[in-house]
């Protein structure tokens, strides 16, 4: 439970881990990334850890992969004291960000003030208290005059990026100070990004490949989000080196920040 403004919040946490992997393939010896071992903790433990650090988290669910029972058991194992519930993904990230948010509606349905943490399950180095300061920007309402349907981590691109025509040649470039880089978590009413996927499940639930995130489908059918501006190296694991380069910047730290 998290009060703020007088108000006592319900707040659950979705994190996705039903991915392939592929992308990481035989390198990581066969193991889906989410159950890679990062310093000591699977990747996914992580985030559970960080979950559980701040206190307000009423419950984590899992949205995992077929057949993935006992990988996910075996992970968190020694998770802390927040309750862990499961569930099983499907073919695309829409459909098994959609199960998570079914799961926990089931306990959710009839309430009012209930916030929801979409998060992917490879990125574990979010901080703390930038999920905090995330929350609190949501439900005051600081990205404007009005409290958004959403609030997510974005970091600032420190690349040129430019347009391109169908013969790869140069049309403009973008301003970089108007770009940033969505990641995780990312914050909403539980009710409201629950209807969109509601809505979208009677247009064609097929169509959920088109968004590749949540805050995109909030968009799409007319809500505002905000950005929290995050540190850059709340990435998400992709390759093998990317968990390399997490063990290298993690190995000092506990795991909760």
């Amino acid at each position: 439970m998290f009060y703020h403004g007088g108000a006592g919040y319900k707040i659950y946490a979705l994190i996705a881990a039903a991915g392939s992997a592929s992308r990481m393939g035989a390198a990581a010896g066969g193991v889906n990334k989410v159950y890679a071992d990062l310093n000591g903790a699977a990747v996914i433990l992580h985030s559970i850890n960080k979950f559980a650090a701040v206190g307000f988290v009423d419950s984590v669910t899992a949205v995992i992969a077929p057949g993935g029972a006992a990988a996910f058991d075996k992970a968190v194992k020694n998770a802390p004291p927040v309750p862990v519930n499961k569930t099983t993904g499907g073919p695309s990230r829409g459909v098994s960000i959609y199960n998570g948010l079914k799961k926990i509606m089931e306990s959710a349905a009839e309430e009012e003030n209930s916030v929801v943490i979409i998060h992917d399950g490879a990125r574990p180095n979010f901080r703390t208290c930038d999920l905090e300061a995330a929350l609190k920007m949501f439900l005051s309402g600081d990205t404007g005059s009005f409290r958004p349907a959403g609030v997510v981590f974005a970091s600032p691109s420190s690349d040129t990026l430019c347009k391109i025509d169908s013969r790869a040649m140069i049309e403009g470039y973008a301003d970089r100070d108007k770009i940033y880089k969505i990641a995780t978590p990312q914050i909403f009413d539980l009710n409201t990004i629950y209807g969109c996927f509601t809505k979208l499940e009677k247009i064609n639930m097929s169509a959920a490949l088109v968004f590749s995130d949540e805050s995109s489908l909030a968009v799409h059918f007319g809500y505002r989000v905000g950005i929290y501006k995050c540190p850059s190296d709340n990435i998400k694991i992709t390759t093998i080196e990317d968990l390399d380069y997490l063990k290298s910047i993690m190995k000092t730290e506990s795991g909760v920040l």
